[in-house]
């Protein structure tokens, strides 16, 4: 888009070049057509189109407005316009087309007729018309931090579609402010009733050297250097308005009442712009330290880095540094975010709702201290890999209160450990496993109720308790290669020994369990729509998990509770040719789980109802 409109304006330029410096068009209020001027105007104008083509339209209006300002030409004006609407200034782009129309409309092509018929056609559709009247007449209007003239107006102002802040200001009454929205197409009108000033005290607001400039109070002209007036009692915003750029940025004024407060400005060049457009549209906006108004603002800065605050009762504070260029005219949207712990929030807006979560992650802890685990804590184990799965499911709440929640979570959650580690065994003959390789898995449905308090909007921070149970089968594995020494009497007496080396797996039960867990919630989150958001947190359970003996599933383990093998006999395994009986093989008693923690870092995306 930004190509194309450069290609138009670089249209424009050979069409006015080809025209010659001597058929340049004026309009009927040029002023005289100096040598001077009149260079200094292409000059400004070439350096529009160059900043055009680049797609920095902020400088390449200032250079085209300084360029009919010198020396009116169509298509200075046009390449004005084009680059207002780039800007989204459609009001501003309508007023530059139509005075193009009135001033050189005779002296447009066809072609150049059409296309400017056209988008004063469009920018008429997408700006409204606002009428302000006052009581009594003769008022200041300040629309957005801008002057529009005294009340009544000869005719509607018109202002782009949005959110606007109209002051009405007039010397010896109260101040009168109104916020308003306005649609594209739309004629609103604003009836001022001004109140005279019950308390007031006097301004007095000089020039440091002396010059003469116009004073600007909460945004209105009220006369020129040196001023004096009647003010309400209170803070004000003052500043200076002079020739091009010269000016002093706003300052505080506090009125106390029957007394003179005299405030000395010094002019500087004031040479960026800067538009705040807050929303809520009543939030206060400072500069500097200086309150310049509720609602929209638009104010002439000094280039350079500047501290801008918007707060509003019920939302958090916003407070940036922000720099500006000469030249530049920047626009600060800002949206302050709605704080719920405030009490108004709670009162008067909240409605309360069902919302749905669906969420998963990683479910990590140190051991499930259990038998194996306490092994490994005496220096036992060779290798280890800690307690590793995954909790995922969903959550069902109702938000009671812009903070509290209610809730249900239904999901599943899988946790599993391997050691290897040292394992000795009874029997026959006693036996070590040096690597017994013993494997324990954790898994089930899980259900839990939750309560949640949650702060803030556009980025929830969320605190949440849960309380719940855990259906899980509990799975065993463990084997290895144990070694020992076999004996026996030979018929002569004489003790007679066999080394054997025999695998071991021994097939364990799987039992289900009731592993109650609790323990708290952190989250932080960003809401991407009104019932949308996405967060990330983390979870910390503590898990009840019964004990659980480690049991086989032979007939004789069952009823004796325990672990046991019998190992094969190995003919010819003595020296005098007789066969080794190993017999039976026990492990030592095991506990499958103890109490553990489980830390679940998580995702999760909420939706609201």
């Amino acid at each position: 888009m930004i190509r194309r409109l450069a290609a138009l304006v670089c249209l424009a330029l050979s069409l006015t070049l080809a025209a010659g410096r001597a058929n340049a068009d004026t309009g009927p209020d040029a002023p005289p057509a100096n040598g001077d001027a009149r260079q200094e105007a292409r000059q400004r104008f070439l350096r529009g189109i160059e900043l055009a083509q680049n797609g920095q339209w902020d400088a390449a209006l200032a250079e085209f407005s300084a360029s009919v300002e010198l020396f009116p030409t169509s298509v200075a004006l046009k390449n004005a316009a084009i680059a207002l609407r780039q800007l989204h200034r459609n009001a501003e782009a309508l007023e530059t087309y139509e005075r193009l129309q009135s001033s050189f409309g005779d002296k447009l092509d066809a072609q150049d007729q059409k296309l400017v018929a056209d988008a004063v056609r469009q920018l008429r559709q997408s700006v409204g018309s606002l009428t302000v009247t006052s009581t009594p007449a003769g008022a200041t209007i300040v629309v957005d931090g801008l002057e529009r003239g005294l009340t009544p107006r000869p005719a509607p102002l018109r202002l782009d579609a949005g959110r606007h802040t109209v002051r009405v200001f007039l010397q010896g009454y109260e101040p009168f402010e109104a916020q308003l929205l306005l649609a594209s197409g739309q004629n609103k009108s604003v009836d001022a009733k001004l109140v005279a000033l019950a308390r007031s005290g006097t301004l007095r607001v000089e020039e440091a050297a002396g010059a003469k400039l116009s004073v600007l109070v909460d945004g209105a002209v009220v006369g020129e250097t040196p001023w004096n007036g009647r003010l309400s009692v209170g803070v004000h915003s003052v500043a200076l308005r002079g020739e091009g750029d010269m000016g002093a940025p706003p300052s505080s004024a506090e009125i106390q009442p029957n007394q003179t407060t005299t405030l000395r400005l010094s002019a500087t060049r004031l040479d960026a712009t800067v538009r705040v457009d807050p929303t809520p549209t009543s939030a206060r906006v400072d500069v500097d330290g200086v309150t310049v108004g509720n609602g929209v603002w638009e104010g002439k800065l000094r280039s350079g880095k500047h501290q801008v605050e918007v707060t509003a009762e019920g939302f958090l504070a916003w407070r940036r540094e922000v720099s500006v260029r000469s030249g530049q005219r920047d626009v600060l949207r800002v949206a302050l975010e709605r704080d719920l712990s405030n009490p108004m929030w709670r009162e008067s807006f909240f409605e309360p709702h069902l919302y749905l979560e669906a969420l998963g992650g990683p479910a990590l802890a140190r051991s499930f201290a259990g038998g194996a685990d306490a092994a490994c804590s005496d220096a036992g184990c060779s290798d280890r890999s800690r307690p590793f799965g995954f909790l995922v499911g969903a959550r069902g709440g109702y938000q009671l209160t812009s903070g509290l929640g209610l809730e249900l979570f239904l999901g599943y959650l899988s946790l599993s450990e391997s050691v290897t580690r040292q394992k000795s065994a009874s029997g026959d003959f006693p036996s070590t496993a040096t690597a017994f390789e013993d494997t324990t898995k954790l898994r089930g449905p899980a259900a839990a109720l939750s309560a949640s308090y949650q702060f803030f909007e556009r980025t929830p921070l969320l605190f949440r308790v849960w309380l719940g149970a855990a259906r899980a089968k509990a799975d065993f594995s463990g084997s290895g290669t144990f070694r020992g020494r076999a004996t026996t009497v030979a018929t002569g007496g004489q003790t007679l020994t066999y080394d054997f080396a025999e695998p071991v797996d021994i097939p364990e039960q799987s039992p289900s369990l009731w592993v109650p867990f609790t323990g708290p919630e952190v989250r932080i989150g960003y809401r991407v729509s009104k019932r949308f958001a996405v967060d990330a947190g983390v979870a910390m359970f503590v898990m009840f998990a019964p004990t659980t003996a480690r049991v086989g599933t032979s007939d004789r383990d069952r009823a004796k509770n325990e672990r046991s093998q019998q190992l094969p006999d190995v003919p010819n395994a003595f020296s005098d040719g007789s066969t080794a009986r190993l017999g039976l093989l026990r492990l030592g008693p095991d506990d499958g789980f103890g109490t553990f923690l489980t830390v679940v870092p998580s995702v999760a995306a909420r939706l609201d109802f």
